[in-house]
This record gives C-alpha cells, structure tokens and sequence, in this order.
C-alpha cells in the first residue's frame, strides 16, 4: 500500500496512523505521520545523554570557523517566539494534536509585545516598551538597572515570555529587542502598529537571510527560496494552516544545545564566564543583572567588523558539561532529568517521533535531492558508535550529521561541524520559511521586495542589515 507524501513514499507504520489527526495552528503537529516510531530502552538514552558519558564535552572545546557565539542565543530567542509546550510530560506518551502551543506558528514577535498595550500594559508605557530603565535612578548611570529588563520588586522579569530571563545572554537580547522596537517607535514610526510592523519585518528579514543562511547553509535555503518547499506544506496536507511540528521541537531545533560553549566573554578582552554559574558574572539566570560584568556588549558575541569575536561550538554529538548537569534544577531532581541531552531523547520518545535514518529516507523520497544514501550511511555509523543499535534518535542524528557531513555551502561543498547537514538544515529552513510565507502579516507573506533599505523602513542611514546592527542600533 502506498500513500502521496509530497512524492511517492513507502507507507510505514499504519497502525500508528490512527492515533494521528489533522495538524492545528494551536497544536503540535506532524511532518511524518506515516513512519513508525523509534523505542530504545530508556536506560540506553540515560547512559549516552548523562553526565560523565559519551555525549560529555571533556576536552578543549571544538568551536566554528565563523559562526558567532551569539548567534546560537538569537536562535533560542527564535525558539522562544513560535513555541512553547507548557503540558506534556516526560512520563507518559503525548500526542501533538492534543499538545497546545502557547505561543504563536508566526515569527511576530509576540515574546516581546504580548498581545499589545491595551491587553498587556504592564509592558508598556504608552506605545513603549518598558525596560530596566524606567525604573532606574535617571541621575545615577551606574545603577545597573539601566542595563536591564523591567523587574518586579521580588526581581521577576516582566516581559512576555518568562523563558527569555533564563540564562543572562536571552535576557540581554531580549532587552535589546526591547530598545530596537523603542527606537523605531521614536525615529522611524510614531504609531504603534507601524512601528511593530518595522521592528518585526526587520527580525524577520534578518531571521531569513543571517541566521537561516549561516546555520543551514545557501545551498538548502537558496533551493528552498528558488524551487519551494517539499516537506514542510501545511496549505497542500489539510492542515488548519501554519503549525509547528513536532519533529522540529523536538529534534531538528535542538541544534543549538551542542552549540554553546562552555565559556564565552560578553565585554570585549574580558574574561570568559560560565554560562550557569552562581560565581559567574552572568549568574544562574532568571535574576537581575548583578554586576557592570554581565552586562553584555555585542561586540563581543556577534561579529562587528573586527572579526574578534566569541565562536559557537561545532554541530557534533557533545555538550558542555554544564548542561549536562543543570545547575538551576532542584537539586532532588533525578540526575538524568538534570541533563538537556537525556531530556531530549526522552521527549522525543514519548512523542512517538521517528529515527533519523526514516526521516532522512522519507525526505529523499519527497524530493530532496541533497539528500543520499551513502551520506544516511556515514551517520548511521556514527550512531551506532554511540552504541545506537539500529536506528538513530533524530536528535542525534541531526547532530552527527552536522559533524560527519557538514552545513552545504554549495551543491558539491560542505563544511563540517560549521552547521546543520542536509537532512537538518531542510528540516529547520523549511518549517521557519514556511512560517513566514503562511503569515499574510509578514514580509514574506506580505510584501515580497520589502528590505531593510527600503526608503520608507530604513532605520539609520544605511539601514540595519545584520543581527548585530539590530542589537546595537
């Protein structure tokens, strides 16, 4: 029996079909709901995620030629605006249909204006967004509160999602977001709306053309532009419009967690601090800014020119030691739930998600010519050198095909450990591109020529056409 995927596709797993529904705007979804779920033994994924084990970063950390550092954290602000899971468990199965998504399938922003000042007020001061300013002395520039976000008197975050405080990077771009959309508001665009419209379309832009293209590669992002999109189709598979699915959240997205370093410096010639540390400079996160040494400077983080700026680490199958063991967890938590690297592979599976090689076949059969079976091969046995029996996590299997073949740079060029690999890169440009050209209300959705040097949007006199300008503007 054989079922129409975008192409013709062997039909795996029927019997898990049934459980599947239509993909909803509100909801998780699926890309691949006719491919059998990947099990392995629990005490497998425990002793290969753990602290100590293979997945350990133990050595001299193996960093990018040129992917800056802060590059990985503006990804997780991405993350933070299209999804949030505040419902499923790691103890029982979890259908994504039934799983809401508390934020918006849109890149919209809504992290950072909620549903605007008439709902959310609190965020606001008018038409502008509150930062740690508005509550700091004005005479005194050493109060450090003018290099934060608004906090309440306990020293909670009021912004508009709570995840954008967890390390001290995240909030110092969300504070960042906050001023860009300020100094629109009071350069660019007096009104409002407009202002959020040139503020959003200018990160959306920036989303496309820097963090897409450096992370995924120009050939898998350019193809995608120029021939369109093979797997992520929600307006061809009767889907309620744009979703997130559950293969992306769970998997393709978690990219960025092998791409942290273990150390990084914020201030130029500065020192480098731990990332989760109550000694550190940067804190244990969701506190406010401690120290004129937390402050971040972009400079340092993002690449200004100068080139001398903090690396990301390599796409591999390692993590700093710290995530590994989480710092800001209770200390009662059970050491494997304290490791990221255990926590994915268990969402994954209790997700029913498949293996990386299924996904990979079903992929190539859809079209993605990028996509080969000598290549699938060479990251089978890479799992299977983490002592993956048959089959390979989709986690995993993102990240070793990062290492093992590389972000494509052109349709014969590729460099290892720089990004994500094809069947990776496909998976996460599809889904974010797709995200904007299903949003009538993006720039992508809606005006197609729009740039951040059109006349009438241009912030600056030579408009803001990199993350770092953005950040710094």
């Amino acid at each position: 029996m054989a079922v129409q995927h975008h192409g013709t596709v062997p039909f795996k797993g029927m019997s898990h079909l049934c459980l599947f529904g239509e993909n909803r705007a509100d909801r998780f979804g699926r890309l691949f709901p006719q491919l059998p779920p990947l099990y392995l033994n629990p005490t497998l994924l425990h002793d290969i995620g753990k602290a100590g084990g293979v997945m350990e970063d133990t050595g001299l950390p193996n960093l990018t030629k040129n992917v800056a550092a802060g590059l990985i954290f503006f990804g997780q602000f991405v993350d933070h605006d299209i999804t949030l899971d505040a419902s499923s468990s790691l103890r029982n199965n979890n259908e994504p249909g039934e799983i809401t998504n508390v934020r918006t399938p849109s890149l919209d922003l809504d992290c950072i204006y909620g549903d605007g000042p008439e709902a959310h007020p609190y965020l606001y001061d008018g038409h502008k967004l509150l930062t740690g300013s508005d509550y700091a002395d004005a005479s005194d520039p050493d109060d450090l509160r003018h290099h934060d976000l608004p906090r309440s008197a306990k020293g909670t975050a009021i912004i508009g999602d709570p995840r954008n405080d967890e390390n001290r990077v995240i909030s110092q771009l969300q504070l960042a977001m906050l001023r860009f959309h300020n100094h629109v508001y009071a350069s660019v665009h007096s009104e409002w709306e407009e202002a959020r419209r040139v503020t959003t379309w200018h990160y959306q832009w920036l989303v496309v053309n820097e963090f897409l293209r450096t992370i995924c590669g120009d050939w898998v992002v350019d193809d995608i532009l120029a021939n369109g999109r093979k797997v992520y189709r929600p307006e061809c598979d009767g889907s309620h419009g744009a979703y997130i699915p559950i293969e992306f959240a769970t998997a393709a997205y978690r990219f960025g967690h092998t791409m942290i370093p273990q150390k990084m410096r914020v201030q130029p010639g500065g020192t480098q601090h731990v990332l989760f540390s109550p000694s550190s400079a940067l804190g244990r996160g969701f506190s406010p800014v401690a120290s004129a040494d937390g402050v971040v400077d972009w400079e340092s983080l993002f690449d200004s020119g100068n080139g001398d700026y903090e690396r990301a680490g390599q796409v591999d199958t390692k993590l700093a030691s710290a995530l590994l063991d989480l710092p800001f967890m209770d200390p009662s938590t059970p050491a494997f739930e304290r490791s990221l690297a255990v926590r994915n592979l268990l969402r994954a599976q209790v997700f029913l998600v498949p293996s990386g090689e299924q996904v990979a076949e079903c992929m190539a059969a859809s079209g993605a010519e990028e996509i080969t079976a000598s290549d699938i091969a060479k990251v089978r046995e890479a799992g299977a050198k983490l002592g993956l029996p048959k089959a390979t996590p989709l986690w995993l299997y993102l990240l070793a095909e990062g290492r093992v073949i590389g972000r494509m740079d052109g349709e014969k060029s590729f460099s290892k450990g720089e990004g994500l690999g094809p069947v990776g890169a496909r998976l996460v440009a599809e889904v974010i591109i797709g995200l904007l050209e299903l949003d009538h209300r993006s720039f992508m959705g809606s005006n197609r020529n729009w740039s951040p040097l059109d006349s009438a949007d241009r912030v600056g006199s030579n408009g803001v056409t990199s993350i770092y300008q953005m950040l710094t503007v």
